[in-house]
């Protein structure tokens, strides 16, 4: 069951994030791969951890970088009781229209929550529903159920937050 909402934020705050997430010193790191490993060598994108708690060789648990300030008052807001992650996401517009390998995140039950920060036409499909992408626009679903993403032609790129929680 997905649950939209619209002006999740509240607007100064959310400008904040935005203004941080577009802007152009704001550190974002290559992936070679969206989904997983079968993947097409042409489907990239681009991150950005603020927080991950996935017990790892190369990531530590816990805040990462100096940016992790700027999403506490979104995490208060959806009421975590514990944060497994919290990862920025940044794809490209390639001309085309093109809708990645439907996956799931983790496959242990939790909560999920996608921030959109900008608006485009690359929607996020869930199952039978899909959801447009338009600022400040908070998506909670069932992270077990797959989803997808599809890459925008209307506008440079999809920048989001994804939060993994309990």
């Amino acid at each position: 069951m997905l649950k939209v909402i619209d002006n999740f934020l509240d607007k100064k705050y959310f400008e904040q994030i935005q203004k941080n997430m577009l802007g152009d010193f704001f550190p974002w790191h290559y992936n070679n791969c969206i989904t997983n490993s079968k993947d097409t060598e042409d489907n990239f994108y681009f991150t950005h951890n603020f927080y991950n708690d996935i017990q790892s060789k190369t990531l530590h648990p816990g805040p990462v970088g100096d940016y992790y300030n700027l999403v506490i008052n979104f995490l208060k807001q959806l009421k975590c009781k514990s944060v497994i992650r919290v990862k920025g996401n940044l794809y490209l517009n390639k001309n085309k229209k093109e809708i990645h390998q439907y996956h799931t995140d983790f496959t242990f039950k939790h909560k999920g929550c996608l921030l959109y920060i900008n608006d485009n036409n690359g929607f996020t499909y869930f199952e039978k529903e899909k959801v447009k992408p338009k600022a400040n626009r908070a998506v909670f679903f069932d992270h077990l159920k797959d989803n997808a993403i599809s890459l925008p032609t209307d506008n440079n790129q999809i920048v989001n937050i994804n939060v993994n929680y309990f």
